[in-house]
């Protein structure tokens, strides 16, 4: 199979959690992928702003699912699909989380506003992506006055979360683990494999022209719609049972390894 596209997620996959950038090898070889005309996409949990500041080590994606699948960019930053939470479902999450004094951000265009708990929300973010600088103290809680989030991250242990289902599980609110007590928050339906359907659809592509590759819960959804569907060998243990294959794991530049091996050097 000819494959055309190939999208990539970022931490644990492009790079290590917790490392500030993309290494050398492996932006080498997402760069000449390009060059052969293979269309790059990434797929991430994070905001289109936080994969700015050299994270990707000069890797200019063609395009960018951003929050979970909530928002699809191009090249130029221009918005081709958007989803945003309404004001119920972010309201419900503040009350929430103030009530058991856990820790939440809201994930907007411009940052990431800790609405609860910011030097929690701040230190996470230093050590699980080298860039505690994207989060912003929003404990005035006023942002979405200007426009709603496109999703949350919340710290809770798993108990919470289940009280948080059983209080508002008519929302329908997803609680995707990133790490134990460490959640995204997206809403009902929406996954990467939503916002990589939307950009298929734009490009008149398929998705058997595509190879996927993720390593967590999160990226589940878009390796099954792919047509070669890929988990690093760090990855989740239910992601590596459903994927199509393995890659070597990001640590030994597994994505780059893959490519060569997928595409040629």
């Amino acid at each position: 199979m000819d494959y055309k596209m190939m999208v990539l997620d970022i931490d644990g996959t492009l790079m290590r959690k917790g490392y500030p950038q993309v290494t050398d090898r492996v932006a080498k070889a997402v760069k000449a992928l390009q060059k052969k005309g293979v269309i790059v996409a990434v797929a991430t949990g994070r905001t289109y702003f936080a994969m700015s500041g050299g994270i990707l080590n000069g890797i200019r994606p063609d395009y960018a699912i951003c929050s979970n699948g909530a928002q699809v960019l191009d090249q130029k930053g221009n918005v081709l699909a958007s989803r945003t939470m309404t004001p119920e479902e972010m309201y419900a999450l503040v009350d929430y989380c103030e009530d058991y004094d856990d820790a939440l951000c809201f994930c907007f265009e411009d940052g990431y506003y800790a609405y609860v708990g910011y030097e929690t929300i701040r230190q996470f973010y230093q050590t699980a992506t080298g860039h505690g600088e994207h989060v912003k103290d929003g404990e005035d809680q006023n942002r979405h006055l200007k426009s709603m989030p496109l999703a949350a991250f919340c710290c809770m242990p798993p108990q919470r979360v289940e009280g948080f289902r059983e209080k508002y599980g008519y929302l329908g609110l997803q609680f995707m683990p990133y790490a134990v007590g460490r959640y995204d928050v997206v809403q009902q339906g929406l996954d990467k494999a939503v916002g990589l359907s939307a950009l298929l659809e734009k490009l008149e592509m398929k998705p058997e022209e595509v190879v996927a590759v993720g390593d967590n819960q999160n990226d589940l959804a878009m390796i099954r719609l792919a047509g070669l569907g890929v988990c690093m060998e760090n990855g989740d243990e239910e992601v590596k049972r459903q994927a199509d294959r393995l890659a070597p794991a990001c640590d030994k530049d597994g994505v780059a390894l893959l490519i060569e091996e997928l595409f040629g050097k």
